[in-house]
Parts: structure tokens; sequence; C-alpha cells
């Protein structure tokens, strides 16, 4: 698998979402119903919101029900959403999940839900695919909004915060997991995986 070399910083990102340009993608009705098709959560379930920009989707989560931890690279967004509602079962946190040490709030076997929307291909995916499948209790799942491009590069020159992977760089993050769905949200594939299949009875 391809990975790109370029690092963004928390310095680069705080200064995006300061000046409006990294836009939080906000929870379309589409994602929503995608997303409660293929994925099973009771409720008080604990979810990990990796990237989780100015929150939308977490405080999703949080109507849902669930405990969602948030965890973001830039201190800004972090703040921004913490402005627009914080709660005991709604937490936000700091962290670079390529370059920071892993904190006590990752331990492994810790949540039934990690959550990745637009964020995987600015990270080591290799090694976020690994971390996120230790992170997962038995049974828990994976959710991977990702644009898709034509290409490698095919991301505009001009929004250097939208990235994006190729359709074979998609499928290969599939590889190990033992069930394995996706669906298609305009220029987005949506991917759920998980290391248990799903009792269909």
């Amino acid at each position: 698998m391809k990975t790109i070399t370029r690092r963004l910083g928390p310095a680069q990102w705080d200064t995006w979402y300061r000046e409006g340009r990294a836009v939080d993608r906000s929870v379309t009705d589409a994602e929503a119903d995608r997303f409660l098709r293929h994925v099973s959560l009771s409720a008080g379930s604990s979810v990990l919101d990796v990237g989780c920009g100015l929150g939308s989707f977490s405080r999703q989560f949080f109507r849902w029900g669930h405990n969602v931890l948030e965890l973001e690279i830039s201190p800004a967004a972090v703040e921004i959403a913490q402005r627009r509602g914080t709660q005991e079962r709604l937490r936000y946190g700091v962290h670079d999940f390529d370059a920071s040490a892993v904190p006590t709030t990752l331990q492994s076997g810790s949540f039934d839900l990690n959550v990745c929307r637009n964020v995987l291909p600015f990270l080591d995916h290799q090694r976020f695919m690994v971390d996120a499948r230790r992170r997962l209790r038995p049974g828990g799942q994976l959710y991977v909004l990702v644009r898709v491009w034509s290409e490698r590069g095919g991301e505009p020159d001009d929004k250097p915060w939208q990235r994006g992977f190729t359709e074979e760089e998609v499928q290969d993050l599939q590889n190990g997991w033992a069930e394995q769905e996706r669906c298609w949200l305009g220029r987005h594939t949506a991917l759920f995986v998980s290391d248990e299949r799903r009792r269909t009875d």
C-alpha cells in the first residue's frame, strides 16, 4: 500500500480550523442511515472518534445514547468542539495518533466502535489499522469514511486538508478482517469491518 509522506502537524490544522477552512463534514441523513444499517451498538456502548474535528459525529453518537471519547490532533478544533457542548458521556482530548505515546484512555479492548471519518489518509494508516483492531472489544467494529480518488495525487492542491485513497488502497484496508462491508456516499466510501462475523439469524 502506498503512503503519503508529507505530514501535517497540529499547528497547520489549528490555522485551518481557526480560518474556517478545515470544515467539519456534517453527518448527512444518508450517512446516518447507512451507518445504522451496518453497525450494531447497544445503549451505552463505548465509541472512539479518531480525528473528530469539530465533533459533529461524536455529538450524534451522544444523542444515540453512547459514551464517546473524541480525540483530535488540533487543540483549536477541540476548543471549538467543547464550546458546542460537553457532557459526562462526551469527552474531548488532544492526541496525535502518529507521534504521541499511547494514553491510558486507549487501552486494548476498550471500545465497541472506532470511528475514523476523512482522517485515515493523513495517518500512518497501516499502523492505525493494527492499533484499531487492538483497541476493539470482541465483536467490536471499525467504521472508516474516506474520499476515493481515481489515482494517487488526485487531491486538489488548493485544498491540502482534503486527502483520499485510491480504490486499490481502500481494498487493502479490508485485508485480514473477518467481516467486511462497504457502501458509497457520493464520492466517499464507507467501510465497516470487524474481526467477528455478525449473526444473521
